[in-house]
């Protein structure tokens, strides 16, 4: 067995032990009792919660050296125990808190952002030019550079960049950089020869090749025609792409996070396999199709929910539409005009018919549905096809006896009228408050007449729909702690509270942190083992220097922003102060099935 003690233990256990399919709220968990100080672990799971005494006691009991503790002084003689075979970890003080799961991750694409080459730092078109013919001139004559991270609107002169430049300092190498959300690539002519693409090359359905008004390839390619330049790309071989992988594994454990819901199709089921198959892999894993793939995973019968306790079975994800940065994404009210895009209303990926088709193969198949979709517009059709997919997903779960939980992805822009209908569709909002500060210098695209729910994470959990908390890395960094900060805030990431954002729709850190640990535990089915620390549940959990549930004059039971919009806090200043603290915090251990994983 093992024993965490001198710690304080925020379970965020329900205060009743049913669980159910409702979706709870924050003020579920009693914070105004004291925390427990230690947590007994016996192999992946936990034994009991509660004061090291207490937990001694139980220790002692299910011992086999039960005999000769009754011969030292039975039950409760917890300052000598011979015999008793038991690991005590020393928590200093710090806080324990249920391991993190981000429910919305790309750990392939990931993997390979911290070696390509990151232009999320530049601050003009010509600083990333430069930065990309210096990463060419590090490499092979002919070889591709690769990287992303571009975001034209944080550029001095936010112009669309195009080939000119990179052809004329670039020529001799093919380049392909993604834009910050990884729905644009910036080509040059190189890399479009290498594709076979050219000016009479037709957009293909859901995508786009941007032109000029002469006809010509400006270089810009768009959603689904990234694929046509992308498939040329060399991949890292298997090996590195391990390698790679058990690399960022370490990097997320380091940020508290246990578990993550990965949407990287089948290079991720490869890469996580192999990782498991090698004893190396340390977190936990849901994997989640592309629309390609469901063929071979329909005949290797791949269900939503099967696996094993290390990489489970997740569900499809499909794409509606695109991206607020790339003025992609599907709204009811079209973009300003730039660049000539007049009348720019997004784009569609998927027709409300193809999007169903696709649907309604996935869940007779008994695989889940996630559907990528931002704009409103998208949103709302989105709805309509799970909607008509009410009878065919009951008929799946009663075939394959279990939950068929479709989900959104995103869902950053919604009409008033559909919020509730994630709750009467049963509809899971899967979001990364990230985004929300992240976007801030992007809401000017935003029609303000048409009142949409932006980043309406409380107006969803009012209306009683389930919300799952994520990141989308590597468009926003993995730290979910930097997310509590953006959804208690909805600032600027440097706290500057003059950039707030829509303050009423504030979260309290208690509430962020159950959508980061309850809300991916029932979206993968698992809130009857993960998602909160009790006798009987995995055990998964972080220790942390930082105490997000508490701080001076905090009212605890403040679970979003309410009349005054500070979440219970005395002022704004103790708010702000609160959520960055908790935006540094630092992970002293992540612990996953039992075992310390990550050590600081």
């Amino acid at each position: 067995m093992r024993l965490f003690s001198n710690a304080v233990v925020r379970t965020f256990a329900p205060r009743t032990a049913t669980n159910t399919p409702a979706a709870p709220t924050a003020a579920t968990f009693d914070l105004t009792r004291p925390a427990p100080d230690a947590i007994l672990v016996d192999g992946e799971t936990i034994v009991a919660v509660g004061t090291r005494a207490e937990l001694l006691d139980i220790a002692a009991a299910q011992s086999s050296t039960t005999a000769a503790l009754a011969s030292a002084g039975g039950v409760g003689a917890t300052t000598v125990i011979p015999g008793l075979e038991i690991d005590e970890i020393d928590c200093s003080g710090q806080v324990i808190l249920p391991g993190f799961v981000d429910g919305h991750i790309h750990s392939v694409m990931y993997a390979d952002s911290l070696t390509d080459l990151d232009l999320s730092q530049t601050k003009s078109l010509t600083e990333a030019v430069a930065a990309i013919r210096e990463r060419a001139d590090s490499l092979p004559v002919g070889s591709w550079v690769v990287g992303s991270g571009w975001d034209l609107n944080k550029w001095d002169v936010p112009d669309y960049p195009d080939r000119t430049l990179l052809d004329a300092e670039v020529p001799d190498h093919p380049v392909a950089m993604w834009s910050l959300d990884l729905h644009t690539l910036w080509a040059n002519a190189h890399a479009l020869e290498i594709a076979g693409i050219d000016a009479a090359t037709p957009d293909p359905s859901g995508g786009s090749f941007v032109r000029d008004d002469d006809g010509q390839l400006t270089g810009l390619v768009r959603e689904d025609a990234t694929d046509l330049v992308a498939r040329f790309i060399p991949e890292p071989s298997r090996e590195e792409q391990v390698q790679r992988l058990a690399t960022t594994q370490e990097l997320f454990l380091s940020q508290g996070l246990t578990g993550i819901h990965d949407f990287d199709g089948i290079a991720a089921t490869l890469g996580w396999s192999d990782l498991h198959e090698a004893g190396r892999q340390d977190m936990r894993v849901t994997l989640f199709l592309r629309s390609p793939e469901v063929p071979w995973a329909i005949e290797t019968g791949w269900h939503t929910g099967d696996g094993d306790d290390w990489l489970q079975c997740g569900g499809l994800k499909l794409f509606s539409d695109g991206a607020l940065g790339s003025h992609t994404s599907h709204m009811s009210s079209p973009f300003p005009d730039t660049d000539g895009e007049t009348g720019n209303f997004g784009i569609a990926q998927m027709t409300e018919d193809e999007l169903f088709d696709q649907a309604h193969i996935a869940t007779e198949a008994g695989i889940s549905v996630a559907i990528h979709a931002i704009g409103d517009q998208a949103n709302h059709h989105v709805l309509a096809v799970y909607e008509r997919l009410r009878d065919i997903t009951q008929a799946a779960e009663e075939k394959f006896d279990r939950p068929i939980r479709h989900r959104v992805e995103h869902a950053q822009f919604i009409q008033p009228t559909d919020v509730t209908r994630f709750a009467e569709l049963g509809v899971i909002a899967s979001m990364q408050p990230r985004h929300c500060i992240s976007d801030l210098h992007l809401l000017h695209l935003i029609d303000e007449s048409a009142q949409l729910a932006a980043y309406a994470w409380p107006d969803l959990l009012d209306a009683g729909a389930h919300v799952v908390f994520g990141s989308d890395g590597p468009v926003e960094p993995a730290n979910p702690f930097a997310a509590i900060y953006a959804a208690m805030t909805r600032a600027d990431i440097s706290g500057d509270a003059s950039t707030t954002f829509q303050a009423h729709r504030r979260l309290s850190a208690v509430e962020a942190i159950r959508l980061h640990t309850q809300g991916p535990a029932f979206a993968a089915g698992l809130e009857d083992r993960r998602g909160y620390l009790a006798p009987g549940m995995d055990a998964d959990f972080i220790l942390v220097d930082t105490d997000p549930c508490a701080a001076e004059g905090l009212n605890p039971d403040a679970t979003a922003a309410g009349p005054d919009d500070l979440l219970g806090y005395a002022s704004e200043e103790a708010l702000f102060a609160h959520a960055e603290a908790i935006r540094d915090t630092r992970v002293a251990l992540t612990v996953v099935g039992g075992e310390i994983r990550y050590r600081a």
